[in-house]
Parts: C-alpha cells; structure tokens; sequence
C-alpha cells in the first residue's frame, strides 16, 4: 500500500502544533481569544439578524460615512465575516505551527496577530447588525 506524499509533512505539524500548544502560554490565551472573538461573530448575526429573514429578503452589508448603506445583499452572505475569521484563524494556526520549531518570533507574531484581526471583524459585524 503506497503511502501518500504529503503524510509525513502533516504529521510533522501535528506534532509541531501539539508541542506549540503545550509549551506556549501566549499561544493558548491569543488563540482562546481569537475564537471567543470567532464565535461572537457568527453568532451575533444569528441572534439579531436572523429573527428578521421572514420580513426582509435583503440586508445591510456595508456601511459607509460618506453614503449611508451602500451595498444590499441576501441574508446569507451576513455569513462571509465570519467565513472569513474562520479561514484567517485556521490559515495563522497552520503558520504558527509550521515556523514554531525555527522561528519562534515570527510564530508569536502571529499569535499576537490573530485575536487583532479576529477582533476587526467582531467589531464590523456589530456595526453591520446596529445598521439593520
């Protein structure tokens, strides 16, 4: 049975990513926060916006200064913030897991990165659900 190409590289950052998280404080409180952060934005949006899919077809999803609301779109793209977070946590955490063992310094910088940007689209879906 042939064993797949990429097999040992996986499990090289498991054990990379297990060892991250049992040695590193500031990995494990950055990372609890960016997905406190993750989950308020996915659910925020389900608990005040969702009530409202039977009224309206079309929602708020961007709102600017200078125009008001300037982009209406259906009730399921409410979801890209979110998608998003979730994609930019997954994306740092295989990151940080990977230049763990060699550069330290760059995996804490993106420890340090993730519950800021996490916290950007928390605050944008809180203003996007106060629109509507």
């Amino acid at each position: 049975m042939a064993v797949h190409p990429y097999k040992k590289d996986l499990e090289e950052l498991w054990k990379s990513f297990k060892r991250m998280f049992q040695k590193n404080r500031l990995i494990q409180i950055s990372t609890g926060i960016s997905v406190l952060f993750l989950l308020g934005t996915f659910f925020l949006p389900v608990w005040r916006i969702l009530p409202f899919a039977q009224e309206t077809p079309f929602i708020a999803l961007h709102y600017n200064i200078y125009l008001g609301v300037d982009r209406f779109g259906p009730l399921n793209q409410i979801f890209f913030l979110p998608g998003v977070g979730l994609a930019l946590l997954v994306l740092n955490l295989i990151i940080e897991a990977r230049f763990y063992r060699q550069q330290k310094t760059l995996s804490l910088f993106f420890a340090a990165a993730t519950p800021l940007l996490e916290f950007v689209l928390f605050v944008a879906m809180v203003l996007i659900v106060l629109i509507v």
